[in-house]
């Protein structure tokens, strides 16, 4: 039997929506599951009734720095003594790190891709960017960080080329998501009936916010081009839409509870800049949509292009999502084709659970635990 661990949480800010936020309230829940102690450092925004077990410290966030500094503070006044502190944040200091936004050099490196000129020479003085840049260079290093764990393959790579961190301190361990069955009709005509969408109309469905980094802008040229009125795009997640009005797409907002978008949906469109392991596309895997997405999607390397989706290179190769949305949509007409492709899909999803990841999320933490001893 393993004694009683105290784990400190790492995040600044809280959506009630953000799947970062979902993924930790799940992991504590776990954790406390088995008779740990988890403690949150989290700003004002947290809700105590939204943490596992309430327990809050509350730190500054104005900005990451702030943050950092008052992460320390707590750390040393509070009194609570932490067997690990885990973080989603770039703050130097902690036993383990997750990547779950990913590298931000990669990110701004790929982002120059798709900005002018006037916004690549801002993103290099950006305070805000320097800022992060310089925490995360202090963050990959084997003194800063124990153990470093990577949503992705990708990630790993990056990880170690970018900032020479050690490979053997690297931990590969994906999301998970809590699993479910298919959609079955009467739960597809519900949701439908419920979210007010035509018996007819085909629904293409994109989820998140930061939508610049998501490429919705990609989703919804290639929706508007099938030029088909009964394809519409339906989009679950907070951001400006006066900046993507369209008439092809519908905007829901910030979705707390995304089972009835996925049952209502026909396919997922995800045409991401970067996203390390998005829970939104295995969520809609789980639900049985097949997935078109980018190779920037870390789900991306659990696919099966054509028996799950497709996998486009890049976010702005406009003819193959058009082809690919044409094709898998053309595919849902066919009822036969539709159990075949929702049960792989449902299939592949069910590998990656929310207790496969506590597992081996626990085994690192016992590692990076009986490693200091």
């Amino acid at each position: 039997m393993y004694q009683s661990l105290t784990i400190g949480f790492l995040r600044r800010g809280y959506s009630s929506t953000g799947g970062v936020e979902a993924y930790l309230k799940g992991l504590a829940e776990g954790l406390r599951g088995e008779g740990h102690r988890v403690v949150l450092f989290g700003t004002s925004e947290w809700p105590a009734s939204e943490w596992p077990g309430g327990e809050i410290l509350r730190c500054k966030g104005a900005s990451l720095s702030e943050y950092c500094a008052d992460v320390a503070r707590q750390k040393a006044t509070s009194g609570v003594r932490f067997d690990l502190i885990l973080s989603v944040e770039k703050v130097p200091g902690c036993d383990l790190y997750r990547t779950d936004e990913g590298l931000h050099r990669a990110w701004l490196s790929q982002r120059c891709h798709y900005i002018s000129l006037w916004a690549r020479m801002f993103q290099r003085i950006s305070p805000k960017h320097r800022e992060k840049l310089r925490l995360e260079r202090q963050l990959f290093t084997p003194e800063a960080t124990r153990r470093v764990i990577s949503l992705s393959h990708k990630i790993s790579v990056e990880i170690r080329d970018l900032y020479d961190y050690p490979e053997k301190q690297i931990s590969l361990i994906r999301n998970g998501v809590p699993t479910r069955s298919v959609t079955t009709l009467k739960e597809r005509t519900r949701a439908r009936k419920e979210l007010d969408i035509p018996r007819d109309e085909k629904v293409v469905l994109f989820v998140g916010t930061g939508w610049e980094r998501k490429g919705l802008r990609f989703a919804i040229s290639a929706v508007e081009a099938l030029n088909d009125q009964k394809v519409k795009l339906l989009v679950a997640g907070k951001g400006v839409t006066k900046r993507y009005a369209s008439s092809s797409v519908r905007f829901l907002g910030g979705v707390r509870e995304m089972t009835m978008v996925y049952d209502a949906a026909d396919l997922f469109l995800f045409p991401t800049l970067f996203d390390p392991f998005p829970l939104a596309t295995l969520e809609a895997l789980s639900a049985g949509l097949p997935v078109i997405t980018t190779a920037a999607n870390g789900v991306s390397e659990i696919m099966t292009p054509g028996v799950h989706g497709e996998v486009i290179f890049e976010p702005s190769d406009s003819e193959a999502l058009i082809a690919a949305l044409r094709k898998w949509l053309g595919m849902m007409n066919d009822p036969n084709q539709v159990i075949q492709v929702r049960k792989a899909c449902n299939t592949l999803a069910s590998e990656f659970t929310l207790e496969r990841n506590l597992k081996e999320t626990l085994a690192v933490i016992r590692e990076v635990i009986a490693e200091r001893e």
